[in-house]
């Protein structure tokens, strides 16, 4: 602003006063395009949001790394490793996240204070994400209630 005001009084002393009217108008257009870009991107995020899309790569990957974390407290190498891989949902709106985390293991397999410790575990390990966290996590013997 303070290069446009210098640029319209030397066009003034200059004798150009018509450009000097221009100078107000060309500021404000290039404000609008450095502005632009950053107002496109927050309501393309926004957008997403409300209509419940995954979080961003980098967000999804803390998740992973997070339940991961979480298994590798809460149990043995050797009991996480009868775990199979989970299935991770998750969606982000505002400061809020809901995470859901699946895992399908055998039949008689899981007890109850083993998958509560998996539960604390990764619960504690998403808190850590500095978000308002809604996780689900869930040990099932029934495929179709970890189905999409």
């Amino acid at each position: 602003m303070a290069v446009g005001g210098v640029v319209a009084i030397g066009l003034t002393t200059t004798g150009c006063p018509q450009l000097a009217g221009l100078v107000d108008p060309i500021l404000v257009l290039i404000a609008c395009a450095g502005i632009a870009p950053m107002a496109v991107g927050l309501a393309r995020d926004g957008v997403r949001e409300l209509l419940e899309a995954s979080p961003d790569e980098a967000l999804r990957g803390r998740i992973a790394a997070a339940v991961a974390d979480g298994l590798g407290d809460a149990l043995t190498p050797a009991r996480a490793s009868t775990l199979p891989p989970p299935t991770i949902r998750s969606t982000k709106l505002g400061q809020r996240l809901y995470v859901e985390v699946d895992f399908i293991v055998a039949k008689g397999e899981w007890q109850v204070d083993e998958e509560d410790a998996v539960r604390l575990a990764i619960t504690e390990r998403l808190d850590a994400l500095g978000l308002l966290v809604w996780p689900t996590i869930e040990l099932t013997t029934n495929p179709a209630l970890a189905a999409d």
